[in-house]
């Protein structure tokens, strides 16, 4: 990655983590550009240099949560079955939803679903799952009928259902046990 592109990651990054903290007293929806550049202390130019449109907030979101995924998660995840993957994959997410803060969280369940990143590839956490899938199915302990692209993207719904029960309840309960249990519970469902 060039200095430039490394340098307008880190940008939109700290643009993002300025308007979390804005979530908790109002509604991402209505969130002015000029409230938002304001948290950010950008000018309103300078938003749409980075982003095409408020809602690419949450998709950069998104991409801070595979960032995470990418250098603390995927590298403790090389060896082992698919279902161990799997199920440490959620423990990691559930641990990254309970240490980050509850409006972060909630601003995770209100983000529409986006397989892509901001810059219209595949993210790199679907790309992952899909590969887990695609081992599992490889060693005969995870259904076929549905692909691995069917299979991620019904599992990232899973943690994102766990996630949004979590937040609504302004993390009352323990998520990794219940992540944990859920989780095992929808794998019983594709194992063979």
């Amino acid at each position: 990655m060039s200095k430039v592109a490394e340098k307008q990651l880190r940008r939109r990054s700290e643009i993002i983590e300025a308007v979390i903290p804005l979530i908790g007293s109002v509604p991402f929806e209505q969130l002015s550009v000029n409230e938002i550049c304001s948290a950010a202390g950008i000018s309103v130019g300078s938003f749409y240099h980075y982003f095409e449109k408020k809602s690419d907030l949450l998709v950069g979101l998104l991409g801070l949560i595979d960032e995470y995924l990418e250098e603390k998660v995927y590298p403790c995840l090389s060896e082992g079955s698919a279902r161990d993957k799997l199920l440490s994959f959620s423990a990691y997410w559930a641990e990254y939803v309970n240490t980050h803060t509850l409006e972060r969280s909630r601003l995770i369940s209100s983000v529409e679903p986006s397989n892509t990143d901001l810059g219209g590839q595949k993210r790199s956490s679907v790309v992952f799952l899909e590969d887990i899938f695609r081992q599992g199915q490889e060693e005969g302990s995870i259904d076929t009928s549905l692909s691995p692209e069917e299979l991620a993207e019904l599992y990232l719904v899973a943690l994102r259902a766990v996630t949004t029960d979590w937040s609504r309840n302004s993390g009352r309960y323990d998520i990794k046990k219940k992540m944990s249990v859920f989780i095992k519970i929808w794998l019983k469902g594709i194992e063979k």
